[in-house]
């Protein structure tokens, strides 16, 4: 089954065992129509608790301007709840927000080769919220003398050119950031 993230647990919310559930395409809408999620449990948070195969059923989700509020089956205090705390929600990918032309799922740019005028520059690694909009984590090199190292650059417009997901590649548009 071809998963994709589509929300982090941010925090608790209540007395009743809810979390509070940040989407990370920005839609709340598609939550509604989750009758269960995969979290991926940070794994100290994993020891402490009996989770059998990451799965959860969802009771109950209400809609916010800013998040999502969602009840699990199992879940029932403000102390469970908080054991969730920072776990991604992944969801099959049917089920994830429609992409508008020219969107892309954050979580496919990972394992994609950062290029720069035809030129390897590293394997995005991850994706990270920065204060003005994602970060791609790159393994690589900022030059050629460089050891091999990890480093961000900011996932906008300004920085990246086009994305191909079929051929795994995402454009630098230009080196002078990695200086």
């Amino acid at each position: 089954m071809d998963l994709l993230a589509t929300g982090r647990i941010r925090g608790t919310f209540g007395v009743e065992g809810f979390v509070k559930v940040e989407s990370f395409s920005g839609e709340y809408e598609h939550f509604l129509g989750f009758d269960r999620v995969f979290l991926s449990i940070p794994q100290e948070k994993l020891r402490e608790q009996k989770y059998k195969d990451g799965w959860f059923e969802i009771e109950e989700v209400n809609l916010r301007k800013a998040d999502a509020l969602i009840k699990f089956k199992g879940i029932d205090s403000p102390e469970a709840a908080k054991s969730l705390t920072g776990s991604e929600l992944f969801i099959p990918r049917d089920k994830a927000a429609p992409l508008e032309e020219g969107e892309v799922y954050v979580h496919d740019l990972c394992n994609c080769d950062l290029v720069c005028e035809g030129t390897l520059v590293g394997k995005i690694t991850s994706v990270a919220e920065g204060g003005g909009g994602y970060l791609l984590e790159i393994a690589g090199k900022t030059s050629e003398a460089a050891a091999e190292s990890s480093f961000y650059v900011p996932f906008n417009k300004e920085f990246i050119g086009k994305i191909d997901l079929k051929a795994k590649t995402v454009e630098l548009m230009h080196r002078w950031i990695l200086e």
